[in-house]
C-alpha cells in the first residue's frame, strides 16, 4: 500500500499545476493580455472629428498628449487640455506642427486644476459651460505613487487623484457631454484602466466593518503601496460600471440623453510615470513583456473615446473589448461595488454639494 503514496502525491501534483496555475494567472496574472498588447498595432479609427469637441485631462502626459495630437490633426473643432501643469507649451507645439503640415488649427483652451482640490474640480466643472457641445471626454490624469503621501483632505494621494476625484470630474461633467450635429454617435466619456488591477485585487478584500474607502487608502511603504495604482484604478472601474449601469436605466426610465461610458487599457509603455519600475526587477520584468511605443498606447484611447454607442459599459483594448476581472463579476465584486458606489456618494456630496443632484438624476427610477 505504501508504494501507491508517492504515485497518489505525483497525481495531485500534476492535477494541482494543471488547473492550480490556470487558475491562478487568470485571477491575479493573465499574461497573455500583456502578449497581445504588445503585438497589436492599432490604427486610428475615426477619420475625421471635424466640427467636434475633444477634452483631455492629464494633457501633458505621455499619453494625453499624444491624444490630444491625434484629435488636432484629425480637424477636430475645439480641443481642451486640461493638466495640473500649464498646457500652453503644448498648445503652441500642436499649432505649429498643423502650421507646417498645412492643416487647419483648432480651437485650443488651456484649463489647469488641481485634482487633489474640490475647489479646482468644481471650478473645471463650471467652465463646461464655455462649451457648446462636447463629444469626447478623455480621462488620463493620474499619479503613480511609489511612496505614501496624503492628499490635503487625507486621502491616499493615488486614491485621491486617480479615483475620487475621477468619480468627481465624471459626475460633473456627466449633464455637459453633447454630441455636435456632425457627430452621429452619443458622446463618449472615457476612463483609463490597466492591467495593474489583477495583481492588487487579492488586495481589494472589502470590510465587515468600516469604510472601504478609507481601507484602501490605507497603506505602507513597500509592497503595499506598489498596489495602489492598481487598487485605485479597481475602484475606478467598479465606479465607471456602476455609472455606466444607471446611466442606461436612466436614459430608459427618465428620458436622460444617451452618454457613452466604458475603461480603456491602452496597454503598457515607459514614459515619465513607469520609468521609477526600471529599479525594481519584477515590475520592471512585467513592463517589459508588454511595453510598446506610448503613440500606440494613446491610439488605443483615442480609439476608445470613440467608440460608437455598443461599447458602452465595456472595457475597450485595441481590436476588442476585454472581460472584467473575475474578482468583479462574482457575487461579492458586485457587493463591493455598490459599497464603493454609496461610499463615494457620500464623501462627494459632503465635498462638493453640486454633485448631489447628479447622483439623484442616476438614481432608479
Amino acid at each position: 500500500m505504501d508504494t501507491y503514496w508517492p504515485i497518489v502525491a505525483v497525481a495531485v501534483v500534476i492535477v494541482g499545476l494543471s488547473y492550480g496555475v490556470p487558475l491562478f494567472l487568470r485571477e491575479y496574472f493573465p499574461w497573455w493580455s500583456l502578449r497581445d498588447q504588445r503585438l497589436a498595432k492599432p490604427t486610428v479609427t475615426t477619420k475625421s472629428y471635424k466640427g467636434r469637441t475633444a477634452l483631455i485631462t492629464g494633457a501633458n502626459g505621455a499619453f494625453g498628449s499624444r491624444a490630444s495630437k491625434i484629435f488636432a490633426h484629425r480637424e477636430v473643432e475645439t480641443l481642451v487640455l486640461v493638466d495640473v501643469r500649464d498646457c500652453t507649451p503644448l498648445k503652441k507645439e500642436i499649432e505649429d506642427e498643423l502650421k507646417e503640415a498645412g492643416k487647419p488649427v483648432p480651437n485650443i483652451l488651456v484649463w489647469t486644476v488641481d485634482l487633489m482640490s474640490y475647489a479646482d474640480c468644481q471650478e473645471l466643472g463650471r467652465k463646461a459651460k464655455e462649451l457648446k457641445h462636447l463629444d469626447h471626454m478623455l480621462m488620463t490624469a493620474g499619479i503613480l505613487a511609489f511612496n505614501r503621501r496624503e492628499s490635503p483632505d487625507g486621502w491616499e494621494t493615488s486614491i485621491h487623484v486617480n479615483y475620487i476625484s475621477g468619480a468627481l470630474l465624471a459626475l460633473l461633467f456627466l449633464p455637459k457631454l453633447k454630441s455636435s450635429p456632425g457627430n452621429p454617435n452619443p458622446p463618449v466619456l472615457t476612463f483609463v484602466t490597466t492591467f495593474g488591477i489583477y495583481p492588487s485585487s487579492f488586495t481589494m478584500g472589502v470590510p465587515k466593518q468600516g469604510s472601504y474607502l478609507k481601507k484602501m487608502s490605507t497603506s505602507k511603504d513597500g509592497l503595499e503601496q506598489g498596489h495602489q495604482y492598481g487598487r485605485s484604478k479597481a475602484l475606478l472601474l467598479y465606479f465607471a460600471r456602476e455609472l455606466a449601469e444607471r446611466v442606461s436605466a436612466a436614459a430608459a426610465d427618465k428620458g436622460m440623453p444617451k452618454v457613452t461610458i466604458n475603461s480603456t487599457d491602452p496597454g503598457s509603455a515607459w514614459t515619465g510615470l513607469t520609468q521609477p519600475n526600471q529599479d525594481k526587477l519584477i515590475p520592471r520584468l512585467i513592463m517589459n513583456l508588454g511595453a510598446r511605443d506610448p503613440q500606440i498606447c494613446a491610439t488605443a484611447l483615442v480609439n476608445g473615446v470613440s467608440a460608437p454607442a455598443t461599447g458602452h459599459g465595456k472595457i475597450m483594448m485595441d481590436f476588442t473589448t476585454a472581460p472584467y476581472p473575475p474578482f468583479m463579476e462574482r457575487k461579492s465584486g458586485r457587493m463591493a461595488q455598490q459599497r464603493v458606489w454609496d461610499e463615494t456618494r457620500s464623501v462627494l456630496e459632503a465635498k462638493v454639494p453640486e454633485t448631489k443632484a447628479v447622483f439623484e438624476m442616476l438614481d432608479a427610477a
